[in-house]
């Protein structure tokens, strides 16, 4: 038998849905009242030139580590205008990964809209972080654009899940090594002075004014305890902690939590529980 309560709780979630989902929609349009693909923009140039840099807040040179840059070459060929609707779709087929039936009402989670009008990988950070519990190669994404969100992969080290952080870093280094003999050893280097020469450079004014490393020690502890305890959920709050630079955008990534409620098991498949 059906109870009554139960028959309300339905209901009352369905009209949720249905409302945020509304609202979603509007949120969707308005994605292209600003300016759209402030962030895209350099990725339909892949401008590297990381040598160069010496404004963390502006449209300037590419900043995401050479592979993704090859990989990410090809989208000069398309006009303009089809990259951003290309982009917006890779992104909301991200969206509709991690929330299911929920995407729409996801985008009302400022974050996300704001991903959504920049053109950030931010949303496909999250999805990411979904799907790296059962396929562990795919944190190589994080690796190599955000970089620091790697610390993510505690949660494999912490629970002694060897095989899975084997998978993660090998898959990264082999992506490495192949960018080594395409873009040559330079392209690498030249990479590398960039991440430490930032370091240095000034946080934009929309930005949290939290050092990188202080957030890097506690996203560490999060995601060490979260794998501990099993709690998956807390891993997406470790990834923000630890986003190269704490704006708007970086918390877009929470919204992995959405999808880690939909599949509380996801991963238990592919990798074992803590052992002694």
């Amino acid at each position: 038998m059906v109870r009554y309560g139960s028959l309300q709780n339905r209901d009352g979630e369905r009209l949720l849905l249905y409302g945020l989902s509304a609202l979603g929609l509007v949120f969707l349009a308005a994605t292209f009242i600003p300016p759209h693909g402030y962030d895209l923009i350099s990725y339909w140039l892949v401008n590297i030139d990381y040598a160069n840099v010496t404004d963390l807040s502006g449209q300037g040179p590419f900043r995401y580590a050479p592979p993704v840059a090859l990989v990410m070459t090809p989208l000069r060929s398309l006009p303009w205008e089809a990259l951003v609707v290309l982009w917006l779709a890779l992104q909301l087929a991200a969206l509709w990964y991690i929330g299911g039936r929920w995407t729409l009402a996801l985008i009302v989670f400022p974050p996300v809209w704001l991903d959504l009008v920049y053109g950030n990988v931010n949303i496909m950070l999250a999805a990411m972080i979904v799907a790296g519990f059962r396929y562990p190669a795919l944190w190589s994404f994080a690796l190599l654009t955000k970089v620091t969100p790697g610390v993510g992969l505690v949660w494999f080290a912490v629970r002694r899940e060897w095989r899975s952080l084997a998978i993660a870093l090998g898959a990264t280094t082999a992506i490495i090594v192949v960018s080594m003999v395409i873009q040559g050893v330079g392209a690498w280097q030249d990479w590398l002075r960039f991440l430490t020469a930032s370091m240095a450079l000034p946080l934009p004014g929309d930005a949290l004014p939290i050092p990188l490393l202080a957030r890097l020690v506690v996203a560490m502890l999060i995601v060490g305890f979260a794998g501990l305890t099993d709690r998956r959920w807390l891993v997406p709050l470790g990834v923000v902690l630890a986003m190269p630079t704490l704006w708007a955008i970086a918390f877009a990534p929470l919204v992995a939590i959405a999808g880690i409620r939909r599949d509380p098991g996801g991963g238990r498949l592919a990798t074992s529980r803590v052992t002694g």
